[in-house]
């Protein structure tokens, strides 16, 4: 036997011996157990309130620049809604605070009406009883508001109103000179007839030679009313006052005069439509020399 054979020989029976007596290979360890998340009910956000801080001011609503309160009425079955993580976001705007009662701060510029939609994602952390809480789960919420410039937007439509009313030669349709009024949304809907009244006697009975409407000055009030010197106020949730030169002829009479004065404009805001409307005006004339058909 070649001594090299010997030693396969030795190596093999020397394994047989360890096996002969009860040897094996070395134990695997068993996986670790996985504990499955314990049983918790989502938490649930029932509502979301948005609300600003002026008097009588409509529910979601806000103007350029301002600050309005926003809260979320949350419940949970397990945890207290204090220890609950609130994440508040908005396409725009900034949100100030934590919880579930923060504020949000419109921005400064808004070029058209918006709306802009509030979101809040809850967040609930959670474990089994003594243990840490390594599970989390969430849900989000949402709510809408209607962002605006109100003095711009009282302002403009008020301008707008005024210039194609001072146009009785290419303007002759009530409709268009007082496209953003609205009787139904107003405090008084007759004024709107009286208005409807004061514009078509306008473009029949007179001739416009030149006039001058200069920018309007507004004011937003909700639910008061609009001072007019002389006169009762006119009731609005919006004010504007625009100074006007009308340099016209009563075609009746043939007499041509300048009248220069004040218009002044209330206007309502309208929930429903997201919008402003324009609901009655008073001219009142700075001098004793205008026509008089023009104080309305």
């Amino acid at each position: 036997m070649s001594r090299t054979l010997g030693l396969l020989v030795a190596a093999a029976a020397a394994i047989a011996a360890v096996n002969a007596c009860g040897g094996s290979s070395p134990p695997t360890t068993p996986p670790p157990v996985v504990t499955p998340p314990p049983v918790n009910a989502m938490p649930s956000v029932s509502a979301i309130t948005v609300q600003g801080r002026r008097l009588r001011q409509p529910a979601r609503f806000a103007d350029a620049a301002e600050t309005i309160d926003v809260s979320a009425a949350v419940t949970d079955a397990e945890t207290p809604v204090d220890e609950l993580t609130y994440e508040w976001t908005a396409p725009v705007g900034s949100f100030t605070g934590t919880g579930r009662n923060v504020t949000w701060t419109a921005p400064a510029d808004v070029s058209v009406p918006t709306e802009v939609t509030l979101t809040v994602k809850v967040t609930e952390r959670y474990g089994h009883p003594g243990q840490p809480k390594d599970f989390s789960q969430n849900v989000s919420a949402t709510q809408t508001l209607s962002l605006h410039d109100s003095r711009k937007e009282v302002g403009d439509m008020s301008v707008r109103f005024l210039t194609e009313f001072s146009k009785p030669q290419s303007n002759k349709d009530w409709r268009d000179v007082m496209k953003d009024f609205k009787a139904s949304v107003c405090p008084k809907p007759s004024e709107f007839d009286e208005e409807r009244a004061d514009v078509e006697r306008h473009y029949n009975n007179f001739f416009m030679h030149n006039f001058r409407i200069d920018p309007a000055s507004t004011s937003v009030n909700f639910g008061g009313s609009c001072a007019v010197p002389t006169r009762l106020p006119l009731a609005g949730d919006a004010c504007s006052s625009v100074p006007v030169l009308w340099d016209s002829t009563d075609i009746a009479t043939g007499s041509r005069k300048t009248t220069r004065g004040t218009d002044y404009i209330a206007a309502a805001y309208a929930p429903a439509d997201g919008r402003w409307w324009l609901c009655a005006s008073q001219f009142i004339d700075a001098t004793p020399f205008g026509h008089s058909s023009y104080s309305r």
